[in-house]
């Protein structure tokens, strides 16, 4: 029996199966637990986010990832997280291929102009990182 797990109702994001799902649930650190913001996100925004938006980098969409106070405050472009909605949050959705303004994040340095980024997030991570916001973005 092969069930889907939908991260949101956005066609862009990726549809996971119950094995991947289940490959991650043989991890004794995720059996049963929920992604929390000081455990889970902050490693995945801390390793992949802030070396271009720390609150003393200047970057183009004003957003700071430093706190979880400035995650939720949100940028020039609005709040980069809607608690409760994976697919309305642009933290998840400037991680997709084709994201709704500008390139895919995180950025690379290395890639030139009208090519793909070749760095991305890992789909466990992804999926990490909107299981967080399904679950109301709490700080925790």
């Amino acid at each position: 029996m092969m069930n889907l797990v939908r991260c949101a109702p956005v066609s862009a994001l990726v549809l996971l199966t119950v094995a991947a799902v289940g490959a991650a649930s043989q991890d004794p650190d995720r059996r049963g637990e929920k992604p929390s913001f000081k455990n889970t996100v902050f490693p995945i925004i801390k390793k992949h986010c802030l070396p271009c938006h720390a609150e003393e980098q200047f970057n183009p969409s004003e957003l700071s990832l430093d706190s979880y106070d400035l995650l939720m405050t949100g940028g020039k472009n609005g709040p980069a997280v809607v608690p409760g909605n994976p697919g309305e949050s642009l933290l998840i959705q400037k991680l997709q291929e084709k994201p709704p303004f500008g390139d895919r994040m995180p950025v690379d340095p290395k890639k030139k102009k009208g090519q793909l980024s070749a760095k991305k997030l890992s789909e466990e991570e992804v999926r990490l990182l909107s299981e967080w916001i399904a679950d109301g973005a709490k700080e925790n």
